[in-house]
């Protein structure tokens, strides 16, 4: 009976609880930016009356791409086309928050142009090719990074946006013992391994403001041994809740 009734979480007014979650489309621009297609695709979602729309995966650095014909954030360059999509989803009365990713070693050099990063140099087992391990100053360098592309969404007019942190993408690969083996502040314990991400958020939140909506996609369970399970990703959901994210998407796998 609550489905079609309005929620606000913070400042985020939906007008219905039925949301869009996130899918790679590859409907963008080649060079990344938002094409007549995919704003089209997005507009006639919203029409069909769904609360939230959270638009796809959207890279924040040029080395972080799943996809070739993948949304970029990573420039003040893409704002314009940015705008554009979020003003034409919102007349339609949804409101649209944008996913902020990094692939990781989840992806091919092919696609990146250079050898793909991660916590550790262990091969994705869906892709197989092995990551370069990131230098801390790399690892602040994107934490720097994802906060700058919430700053652009914010200003392209964006209701909220949505750190991947789910799916075996960066954020979760230093999460999860399956793919960090780092020994330094960003691996180890639970404590290490969730640093990445709550660096990001409090680099986030001093960018956009407290108040702006933040979204945060989780695995609840990587179902792969020695990966995250539901009695470890509790505490972590307790931690980014804490830091400030105003809603928790949680999947799995």
């Amino acid at each position: 009976p609550r489905l079609f009734q309005p929620l606000k979480v913070g400042r985020l007014e939906l007008s219905n609880r039925r949301v869009m979650p996130a899918m790679l489309t590859n409907f963008a621009n080649p060079d990344g930016t938002v094409s007549e297609r995919l704003k089209s695709y997005y507009v006639e979602r919203a029409r069909g009356g769904v609360g939230l729309i959270i638009v796809e995966i959207t890279c924040v650095a040029p080395g972080g791409k799943g996809s070739p014909t993948q949304l970029g954030i990573y420039s003040d360059d893409f704002i314009p086309g940015l705008r554009d999509l979020a003003r034409s989803v919102q007349a339609q009365g949804a409101r649209i928050a944008l996913q902020l990713h990094h692939a990781g070693r989840q992806t091919r050099a092919a696609v990146e142009g250079r050898q793909p990063v991660a916590p550790s140099p262990i091969p994705c087992p869906l892709l197989r090719e092995t990551p370069r391990e990131l230098a801390a100053e790399e690892i602040e360098g994107l934490v720097e990074a994802f906060a700058q592309a919430a700053r652009r969404a914010q200003e392209a007019g964006f209701d909220a946006v949505e750190f991947h942190g789910a799916h075996g993408y960066l954020i979760a690969q230093f999460l999860s013992p399956y793919s960090n083996k780092r020994m330094d502040r960003y691996g180890g314990d639970r404590e290490g391994r969730m640093r990445f991400a709550l660096r990001i958020l409090d680099r986030a939140k001093a960018l956009v403001g407290p108040d702006f909506p933040i979204l945060f996609r989780l695995s609840g369970d990587e179902f792969v041994e020695g990966g995250l399970t539901l009695d470890e990703t509790r505490p972590i959901a307790q931690r980014l809740a804490g830091a400030g994210v105003h809603i928790l998407h949680v999947s799995a796998g």
